[in-house]
């Protein structure tokens, strides 16, 4: 959340003996949350389990506010109004909320999403409903593919969510309370992430400001396939939820090591100066929550390069628990072998690393190998196997500044139906390809083919498990069992969507055959 010009103090370094939300706040219990040390066993539930939602909720320093008042309010053009201003209806109750999501059976559980935005005025985030015009629509398609009312969808919004300026004292210490734990709403696994990255013109883009950096990187610690989507790659006549996921599924990349973010944040856009410092703690105790205290990380099948690899070495030094290092099947050579090569004497817990189905040469697999013994590491631990020929990397440029959009953003109800203008000169260089560079671009079409492929699928069904329904309705049966048609309830549109802590990669695949030659 971009936060207003306020007077109030920075919260305190939850990290450096301050008091945690459960001894500062009576009603949040006595379990600790974020202002303690805590063990890898309790980083892994602080970012998976309905615990530390529950305890950052009862208090009710935070709200969740209703999808489905959202809906109503963009239906008669309405402004959002701030925390204090929030009708009672539009609240949702924690405890109810909190026993929907631990509840199991045939009721569906609420689905929870945080919205990563930027504010377009100093006042007001969205003064002339800009974005919540974007927003509505989008609940409404994600409510339909899940199969559920948007009555059942929970909403964190930092102006409806967390007490805004001006605040009294009670609202001034629930804010620094919520500050605390504010990287939750992004990091953790029942939470997907919408970032509406689009902004009208006029305004500091998406990436030049702190707080937006701060939540998509925060998101992207933990990574799933489907639920942290970049909104503002949506095109303009999209009209059902397999576009949205087919348009606006962000690429994983590495997370930034905590100093080097603070490095950047330097660059960004922020409200107050003492923000940057808020944001830098926050991030570095995600980090070490999502990161530093893994025992496994899944990068496989990511289409990572050198670049990524060498991001990954950096991050080594800071993982004290990981064990397990899942690199293959992607697109990793000998310079990004060598820099992992060199971090392996500073991850002492690591004893397995697999990067068979990359592209390093026999020469640098057999220097990786000395290294890895010489760092004391069991050789089964490395997993070489076949590799393959470099690829020669393509730049493929995907932007939106061709986007025929007349400045407003891709969502905006005003742009349906507008043409997406493609008319990019291509060079005659860029014209003769090389034999691997052709074969690149045959794969990368054959796998946007196959997504789409994928999310037509995923459509049928829905519109069969619908049909269905209507059919169990008419005859009297079983609603929920004639819309799964007999499905095993794991495998419906809501669990397709579960998240999986620090599995950012592409599960299965084919392990690729032949040797270097």
């Amino acid at each position: 959340p971009a936060t207003a010009p306020r007077d109030d103090p920075p919260p305190p370094d939850t990290w450096e003996g301050a008091p945690s939300i459960a001894q500062e706040n009576p009603k949040a219990g006595h379990k600790p949350l974020v202002g303690e040390s805590l063990e890898a066993e309790d980083h892994r539930r602080y970012f998976t389990e309905p615990d530390a939602l529950e305890l950052a909720l009862v208090g009710e320093d935070v709200v969740l506010i209703k999808a489905s008042y959202l809906e109503q309010l963009a239906a008669r053009s309405g402004i959002l109004p701030r925390r204090q201003e929030l009708p009672p209806e539009a609240i949702w109750d924690a405890t109810v909320l909190i026993k929907g999501l631990q509840r199991s059976g045939d009721q569906p559980a609420p689905i929870m999403i945080a919205i990563s935005h930027c504010w377009l005025s100093k006042r007001h985030p969205d003064p002339e409903g800009f974005q919540l015009q974007s927003l509505a629509p989008l609940l409404k398609a994600f409510a339909n593919w899940n199969r559920i009312s948007t009555d059942n969808m929970a909403v964190f919004l930092d102006w409806c969510s967390l007490p805004q300026a001006p605040r009294q004292p009670h609202e001034t210490a629930a804010w620094n309370r919520a500050m605390q734990h504010v990287h939750l709403w992004y990091a953790h696994t029942s939470i997907s992430v919408w970032l509406l990255t689009q902004v009208p013109d006029g305004v500091t883009p998406y990436g030049g400001r702190g707080w937006p950096q701060f939540e998509k990187a925060v998101s992207g610690m933990v990574n799933p396939a489907d639920s942290v989507l970049d909104m503002g790659m949506l095109r303009p006549t999209w009209g059902s939820w397999a576009q949205v996921l087919q348009d606006c599924k962000v690429r994983p990349f590495p997370p930034m090591v905590p100093d080097a973010f603070a490095t950047e944040l330097l660059h960004k856009a922020v409200a107050e100066g003492s923000d940057r410092e808020l944001l830098a703690r926050r991030y570095g105790e995600a980090f070490r929550g999502a990161i530093g205290s893994a025992e496994t990380l899944k990068y496989a099948a990511l289409r990572w390069g050198d670049r990524e690899a060498i991001r990954v070495a950096k991050l080594l030094p800071l993982c004290e628990a990981c064990k397990e290092l899942e690199l293959q099947q992607n697109d990793i050579s000998n310079r990004g072998a060598k820099a992992i090569q060199m971090s392996l004497s500073q991850c002492p817990e690591l004893e397995r690393l697999a990067l068979w189905g990359n592209c390093i040469s026999p020469e640098n697999q057999e220097t990786l190998l000395q290294a890895w013994l010489q760092a004391g590491k069991p050789a089964v631990g490395l997993e070489l196997g076949d590799q393959r020929r470099p690829v020669h990397q393509v730049e493929i440029v995907t932007s939106s500044s061709g986007m025929a959009n007349g400045g407003l953003g891709p969502l905006s109800p005003k742009q349906a139906g507008s043409p997406r203008k493609n008319s990019m000169p291509i060079s005659p260089a860029a014209a003769r390809r090389s034999a691997d560079e052709l074969a690149a671009l045959q794969m990368a079409e054959l796998g946007a083919r196959q997504a789409a492929f994928e999310a037509r699928l995923h459509v049928a069904i829905n519109r069969i498990s619908s049909t269905l329904s209507e059919v169990g309705d008419a005859v009297g049966g079983t609603p929920q069992s004639a819309a799964m048609g007999g499905m095993s309830p794991l495998l419906s549109p809501a669990h397709l969507g579960a998240r999986v802590l620090g599995s950012p990669s592409v599960s299965g695949g084919t392990r690729l055959s032949g040797g270097w030659d």
